[in-house]
């Protein structure tokens, strides 16, 4: 039995003892993160089906300090992006979100976002209309001050993590120190909003969370980091390795599909920060499908993470209402289309952007 048998052995009985030993009302006892698809879902009974835009993800500059190999950006982008979005661009796109109805953005990439000057103002104004931001970061820019006024703007915090191994970690991400800079960053984090978390309908509410991305050498952490996050009262999800941007030729992170393909890896984790469930039963990335997909440079996007090849239309060059009924479209058929519950970790994927299916 090879290195990779003996730990999907030891993954998967690690999950199956999990799943039987929560399985009573596992759903109702997790943590759950503020503004999450299953917050709005779960907690503020919204069913994100019946409105007309729920999300909206403002990419930022492609530009990042660090060299992830799983990282789902596409290597010939890291040098940064063209023609990008102005600040009255941001404020008049978060003005429309408001006035349809919009509860949440999502800022995630596709770089780093905490390198690029407009992220702060898009959360403070977003912020002052009463909207929530989950950002998400490798927090190697985090700081205390920086930190402070996050807390205090409506937002969820997402350190990115892979691994509580310092030579793991920074094999993939590249930068020497960055491992002791991101727990420096987790452990004030977990401090500095300490006391902001909240219960609600009987929910157990979180403002921070860890999340963790599942490749073939961070397998056997899982439990460790678990406890690493309950002690400091931080969420932890999880989410499989997508062989997208970065992680496309690396195969050696791959993980066998009898993992990646089932939900029940998320499992593991506290409640995920992205998955919502669909009538029918079935888990998708609300924030996708749900959501208005915009890249740095204006560009509607099928997925925050994918499709930035994908000449759909230009934010700058249709109104806030059409963009968000050409994604209805293009989202109802990627889900029909595609499986998984995330399109970029489907393998269809790139089959479903080379055939155009997506017209």
């Amino acid at each position: 039995m090879n290195i990779i048998d003996k730990m999907l052995t030891s993954f998967l009985a690690l999950s199956e003892y999990r799943i039987r030993k929560e399985k009573i009302s596992m759903a109702n006892s997790k943590p759950i993160l503020v503004s999450c698809p299953r917050f709005w879902s779960q907690v503020r009974g919204h069913k994100l089906s019946e409105r007309f835009i729920t999300y909206m993800s403002l990419n930022q500059d492609s530009i990042c300090d660090a060299n992830c190999r799983g990282c789902f950006r596409y290597p010939e982008r890291k040098t940064g992006l063209k023609d990008l979005l102005s600040m009255p661009d941001y404020f008049r796109l978060l003005d429309e979100f408001a006035r349809f109805g919009g509860l949440a953005l999502e800022i995630s990439g596709e770089g780093e976002p905490m390198l690029s000057k407009n992220t702060l103002p898009i959360i403070r104004h977003a912020t002052s209309l009463g909207l929530w931001t989950t950002l998400i970061t490798n927090g190697h820019s985090l700081n205390i001050k920086l930190l402070q006024e996050l807390r205090e703007m409506k937002v969820a915090l997402v350190l990115s993590l892979h691994s509580l191994k310092k030579e793991v970690y920074e094999r993939d991400s590249g930068i020497l120190g960055s491992f002791d800079k991101k727990i420096a960053v987790i452990e004030l984090a977990s401090q500095i909003f300490k006391g902001s978390d909240w219960r609600e309908n009987g929910r157990s509410v979180r403002r921070v969370a860890v999340h963790w991305t599942l490749q073939a050498d961070n397998l056997l952490e899982i439990r460790e980091t678990r406890r690493f996050c309950r002690e400091r009262d931080l969420l932890f999800s999880i989410a499989p390795l997508a062989h997208t941007g970065h992680a496309a030729k690396t195969p050696e992170l791959w993980l066998p599909e009898k993992i990646s393909r089932i939900e029940k890896t998320n499992e593991l984790g506290d409640e995920s920060i992205i998955f919502y469930d669909e009538a029918n039963g079935r888990q998708v990335c609300g924030t996708c499908k749900y959501g208005l997909n915009i890249g740095a440079d204006g560009n509607l996007l099928l997925d925050a993470h994918g499709g930035y090849e994908v000449e759909l239309a230009n934010i700058r060059d249709i109104s806030f209402k059409k963009a968000v009924e050409l994604q209805h479209i293009f989202s109802k058929k990627m889900f029909k289309k595609l499986d998984y519950f995330c399109p970029v970790r489907d393998p269809k994927w790139q089959g479903f952007l080379n055939d155009k299916e997506f017209l």
